[in-house]
């Protein structure tokens, strides 16, 4: 699974670190700063904004899934990882942050949040004296029972840090307001009305049972950068994909997806099997994909003639906020 790696030095590619309704993500400018290492089944990378780092396991099971989203597409690959590490749910003290990926951060002091997911410990880290003594002052109670702490936080803006079995992701950005907007590149969501719903995942990820996300690539888009907006078409992207698809994805969802392909390529409409509920989220994914990259395809206008598009929110509607170039 080595190959794996590769997609932490890849600018293209985001990634996330979470559970569901607490989340970190990590993405960077093609052209920004970054310091990458390799070790033997590890990768990370940092830049000024954040950082990912992923050391692979033998039992990580890499799970990879398409869907529609917003007006396009996106796609994923969850590195999955055992669902039993029994989370703390109370804001606990770790000492200082010894395997922070900068050496200028591992004097700094790690505390966990305490959100209760059984594979992940959502913390903060800081230096500043006066939001230690804060957070000091109510350790061993639950975030929601923290009183003005979240407020501190926000204005404080300490570097945050998502660990799980296998990945540690850091975001060293401020923390917006709760009705400011997430700052560009690497951030962090936390939201109490999803985390009360104890999940690790939203339901409509192919996730194993007893496994949860230890970090989940966000593949590059072919028709969208890292940060959502429009780029002219990147074939080898999709083909790459494509590619991670057809290895890791669900066997049911990459042979339909096989089938309505080649129906597209050889049939100028949809034969009738195509039209039946059990193919419609994949036909129109393949439709949306060729609209997008092969739009002068001859099969193209008589097949959309039969499937109008399909509107609304994307089929993982509710799902926690994930980095998804295709909603920007």
């Amino acid at each position: 699974m080595d190959d794996l790696l590769a997609w932490v030095d890849d600018p293209d590619a985001g990634w996330s670190v979470g559970t569901f309704g607490a989340l970190a993500e990590f993405l960077r400018d093609p052209d920004e700063a970054a310091a990458v290492t390799r070790t033997p089944g590890g990768a990370s990378v940092a830049t000024p904004r954040g950082g990912i780092a992923v050391d692979l396991t033998g039992d990580v099971v890499p799970v990879a899934w398409e869907r529609r989203a917003g007006d396009s597409w996106s796609q994923a690959l969850a590195l999955c990882v055992l669902a039993d590490g029994g989370g703390r749910s109370v804001i606990t003290e770790l000492g200082p942050d010894v395997d922070a990926l900068r050496a200028e951060d591992r004097e700094a002091v790690l505390v966990d949040l305490g959100v209760g997911a059984p594979h992940l410990a959502a913390c903060v880290r800081t230096s500043d004296a006066a939001l230690l003594a804060a957070l000091r002052a109510v350790e061993g109670r639950p975030l929601a029972e923290a009183g003005a702490v979240a407020g501190l936080l926000v204005e404080a803006g300490p570097h945050r840090v998502f660990r799980t079995a296998i990945a540690r992701l850091e975001v060293f950005t401020p923390i917006p307001p709760p009705d400011g907007t997430s700052p560009e590149g690497p951030h962090t969501h936390l939201i109490p009305r999803l985390l009360a719903q104890g999940r690790t995942h939203a339901a409509t990820d192919p996730i194993p049972p007893g496994r949860a996300p230890g970090a989940t690539v966000h593949l590059p888009h072919p028709t969208r950068s890292v940060e959502g907006g429009r780029i002219p078409p990147h074939p080898g992207r999709h083909r790459r994909a494509q590619d991670v698809l057809a290895r890791y994805g669900e066997p049911e969802a990459v042979a339909a997806k096989a089938a309505v392909t080649e129906a597209l390529a050889t049939s100028a409409e949809p034969p009738p099997w195509a039209l039946t509920r059990g193919y419609r989220a994949t036909v129109e994914l393949a439709l949306r994909q060729t609209e997008e990259l092969e739009p002068a395809h001859p099969h193209l206008a008589r097949w959309r003639a039969r499937v109008p598009r399909s509107e609304g929110g994307p089929d993982g509607a509710g799902q926690p906020l994930t980095h998804d170039p295709a909603q920007g």
